[in-house]
């Protein structure tokens, strides 16, 4: 495992991603900036500052080279690097929402991008070459509060999945004639459907902070706030769909990622990410360990203080780390100390992903290097 602990000046990392082959990285520090690094050196690129308010997601497509950051004041920009001039420019999507803008995400092509909203609506935006302009068409069905997390099928850029806070998963058709023509591919489901019509919706108990495509496409696995996940195995028909339920001793998870088919990786309130594959003796998913293996650092000797400032320190531990003893950060495990607020691919081999990053409001990046864990890489499929 490598750490790189980005000077993101107490404000943490709310956000992250990577371009194509790795060699530069955007992160926000929660707030209305996005930094551009570049990994080698770690040196600070570009300064992008457009936004009003804080950004909420970044997402770089490897297919053009273009990033999308979307944002608390309800807007979202294409940004797309000029070499000439060494600058990002910044081209503004009017998305048509009332409400806080919550995730982006480019479908593999890079033709086009979904963003999650509080408005109950889904903007899918695409390029229009006519009017030099980026224009987005609303699916509007089925939600009934805040959408909160976005994926594009890994192959399919026609295929989204949608996490909402009426505790609904659900999957729409976002084909286009003019970006699809007329190759429609309904992916799993058998039929193919207009846009924004729903192909499958699936239960949960809870608002669903984070949705993940398997890398066929072929299962879908949704985290909910009540510490659940669920795998959903995608069928033609809406009542053949098998739906594998993961239960959580600990918080709930608020990023998950596919590592192979038989194994994926979810992020959250735990501080450590946490390692599920599919048990094929029993046919279910499980916990199979988290990442973390750094051994608990060294106590320091107790810090003396007023009243006021251990009564502060004590409440400050209970809300951060749920302990109730007033506990030095440098006592713990793990290598984030806050919640992690994201996670990404960093390698990816024939076999499936060996190396990921996750960001964290501590203001840490770690790049985690899983044949170098303590973790049985043929258990992950790999």
């Amino acid at each position: 495992m490598s750490k790189e602990e980005l000077l993101a000046q107490g404000q943490g990392i709310s956000c992250h991603s990577w371009n194509a082959d790795k060699s530069m990285i955007a992160i926000s520090p929660n707030n209305n900036e996005i930094h551009i690094y570049e990994t080698k050196s770690w040196k600070r690129l570009h300064l992008l500052s457009e936004h009003d308010l804080m950004v909420s997601a970044i997402d770089w497509s490897d297919a053009t080279n273009k990033i999308v950051s979307c944002s608390h004041d309800r807007n979202a920009f294409v940004w797309t690097y000029e070499p000439t001039s060494n600058i990002w420019k910044p081209t503004l999507v009017i998305l048509r929402i009332e409400r806080a803008a919550i995730d982006v995400k480019w479908s593999g092509d890079g033709q086009r991008f979904a963003v999650a909203s509080g408005a109950k609506c889904v903007p899918v935006c695409k390029y229009e070459h006519s009017q030099d302009w980026w224009i987005c068409k609303m699916i509007k069905k089925k939600f009934k509060s805040t959408v909160l997390c976005v994926a594009f099928h890994p192959t399919n850029g026609q295929l989204l999945a949608t996490g909402c806070a009426d505790f609904k998963c659900r999957v729409f058709s976002t084909f286009s004639t003019d970006v699809d023509g007329t190759n429609v591919d309904p992916g799993p489901f058998g039929t193919s459907l207009e846009f924004g019509e729903p192909y499958c919706e699936l239960g949960s108990q809870s608002w669903i902070h984070a949705v993940a495509w398997a890398p066929s496409g072929n299962a879908l696995a949704y985290a909910g706030h009540d510490s659940v996940i669920h795998v959903a195995t995608l069928q033609p028909s809406p009542a053949e769909q098998i739906v594998r339920t993961i239960r959580l001793k600990g918080l709930p998870m608020m990023g998950l990622l596919f590592l192979s088919e038989k194994a994926m990786v979810g992020i959250g309130h735990d501080f450590s990410p946490s390692v599920f594959v599919d048990n094929t003796s029993t046919g279910e998913w499980v916990y199979y360990d988290h990442l973390d293996k750094n051994k608990p650092k060294a106590n320091k000797p107790a810090a003396t203080g007023t009243v006021t400032s251990n009564a502060r320190a004590l409440f400050q531990n209970k809300t951060d780390r749920g302990q109730e003893s007033k506990v030095d950060s440098d006592t713990l495990s793990t290598s984030h100390d806050r919640v992690v607020s994201s996670v990404r691919a960093v390698t990816t081999g024939a076999s499936g992903v060996t190396s990921i990053s996750t960001s964290s409001l501590d203001g840490k990046l770690v790049v985690w290097d899983l044949p170098s864990l303590e973790i049985d890489m043929s258990a992950l499929g790999i």
